[in-house]
């Protein structure tokens, strides 16, 4: 590589073996150099005026970030983009979901999802420091919508606002925006933000998973409610009904498996106790049958209920 400057070397190391002929010009690369490099198979030619440093390692991120050097007005999104940003519940997909502007006249790529949109906005997209541009978090929730099953895509909510990715008005707000009867999966994102409907979002799938179950027989379930503890600490319960003091722990991280993990719970579990708490716990085996999981959660609940002689919401 002895053609490429410095400049050239740094640049390709930090955009995953990417560079577009400008980008050479620029690291001082001119056309004769970058002619010797091609014949030499230093460089490889990608597309025009875009080319892969041939001893670069293949990668999700190298396809990207070309897609991204060919089409600078679009973004990677879809399940690729959440993948890639460390989302949950994506769906394995080869092809790369790539948004371009509608009407854009582009030629088949193999291995590449185009996907037309009128709505391009600068602020509906980022460009990252390896050169691959994706969407805004808000952006990223909504065009995932199309993609994932509802359920699926609640989850994903759940985990951009619990990693304060997102807030819920910004999500209101591009549905308000983008939301169309003939946009593809505008209907399933404006009925998870309204499951939502302002509770604290929940940590993990499996606790969405349970707390739809619930909900769904009837228990006003509330995700991670904070409670205070005798010892003057508080503590938070996956899932909570805090009128009757009933919740449910999913212990199903493996830092509960440890040894440490387990003495954290017991004394946890005691001092719920002592706070008058009644508190179920789940674990990794129960999640097998959610079904019947939630069934029996929901028998137990009503138990609790008519222990304490009260009248509460899902209880006849």
């Amino acid at each position: 590589m002895s053609d490429l400057t410095p400049a050239a070397q740094r640049w390709l190391a930090c955009h995953h073996g990417v560079i577009t002929t400008s980008i050479l010009r620029r690291c001082g690369v001119g056309r004769t150099t970058r002619e010797r490099l091609l014949r030499t198979g230093v460089l490889c030619p990608a597309s025009k005026g875009i080319f892969i440093l041939a001893s670069a390692p293949r990668s999700l991120e190298q396809r990207a970030g070309a897609l991204c050097a060919a089409h600078p007005s679009g973004f990677v999104t879809g399940p690729t983009a959440g993948s890639m940003l460390g989302l949950r519940r994506m769906p394995k997909s080869a092809a790369i979901h790539f948004a371009i502007r509608h009407g854009a006249r582009v030629d088949g790529v193999v291995g590449v999802k185009f996907r037309q949109t009128t709505a391009l906005d600068e602020h509906d997209r980022r460009r990252r420091d390896d050169g691959i541009t994706v969407p805004s978090w808000s952006r990223l929730a909504f065009d995932l919508a199309a993609d994932l099953r509802e359920l699926d895509l609640i989850s994903v909510l759940n985990q951009l606002l619990h990693e304060r990715k997102v807030t819920s008005e910004e999500l209101v707000a591009i549905e308000r925006r983008l939301g169309h009867p003939a946009r593809p999966g505008s209907g399933r994102f404006r009925r998870a933000i309204e499951r939502l409907d302002g509770r604290a979002p929940h940590e993990s799938h499996p606790e969405v998973r349970v707390a739809a179950g619930l909900r769904a027989r009837n228990v006003p379930i509330e995700a991670q409610t904070v409670v205070s503890r005798p010892n003057g600490r508080t503590a938070r319960i996956d899932l909570a009904v805090p009128s009757v003091r009933w919740g449910v722990e999913l212990d199903i991280h493996p830092e509960h498996a440890t040894v440490e993990g387990r003495a954290n719970d017991v004394r946890r579990l005691r001092d719920l106790h002592r706070a008058t708490w009644q508190i179920e716990t789940v674990v990794e085996g129960d999640l097998k049958d959610i079904d019947g999981l939630c069934d029996e959660l929901a028998r137990v609940y009503r138990a609790r209920v008519q222990a304490l002689g009260g009248n509460h919401p899902g209880v006849s």
